[in-house]
């Protein structure tokens, strides 16, 4: 079971968060809303305990971020370089994720809910108990992962990149993986409809002929 952000109940609104990092290296206990915080360069941005909805973040720079507890709803993080990031406790609801880049991140209890994250590279991550739910991840980049705990449901997996991650224990059942890459290798395990498993058979070497 995925562990819900850790938000007060009582937190105020903070306004100018850009305004806030010129003086701070975190953002913590807080509201942020209807903002807009595109190309900001940051690097090991802290934060934590807070609701942060409607804000724009669109082709910044935050490697090395340390983000827990937190709910982000309709934010945009498309081009985003989170790159080498921790993640602990975080919800996106209705988000933007296209482009954005999260290689070598650790994520751990986390949810994405109806979000659009086409293209999204999540190269050498790490999950625990991670969830995308009604998400768009067309072309996405999941290549050398390792999961415990990592579902997807009612998900746009087309032409997805799995190559050299162990698939074992993912059920795609509810998911469209037309186009999907992977390695025969790496396909043992994976759970899938009847007619989904035509998508992998051409890794076996088999070919169906119907005459």
């Amino acid at each position: 079971m995925i562990s819900a952000p850790r938000v007060s109940d009582s937190l105020d609104i903070l306004y100018g968060l850009k305004e806030h990092l010129e003086l701070n290296d975190s953002v913590k206990n807080c509201i942020i809303q209807d903002d807009t915080l595109n190309d900001l360069s940051f690097d090991e941005l802290v934060i934590a305990n807070c609701k942060i909805k409607n804000v724009s973040f669109v082709g910044s720079n935050l490697p090395k971020a340390d983000f827990s507890d937190i709910i982000f709803e309709n934010c945009d993080f498309t081009g985003v370089n989170l790159e080498k990031s921790t993640f602990k406790r975080i919800t996106f609801i209705n988000c933007k994720l296209n482009g954005t880049i999260l290689n070598n991140t650790y994520l751990d209890n986390i949810s994405f809910v109806d979000c659009i994250e086409n293209e999204i590279v999540f190269d050498d991550a790490r999950f625990s108990n991670t969830e995308f739910k009604n998400s768009s991840l067309k072309d996405s980049l999941f290549s050398n992962i390792t999961f415990r705990s990592l579902e997807f449901t009612n998900c746009d997996l087309s032409s997805a990149n799995f190559s050299n991650t162990s698939m074992n224990g993912l059920d795609l059942r509810t998911c469209n993986i037309s186009g999907i890459i992977t390695y025969a290798k790496d396909i043992r395990g994976v759970i899938l409809t009847s007619e989904q498993s035509l998508s992998f058979i051409h890794l076996l070497g088999i070919t169906i002929i119907d005459e």
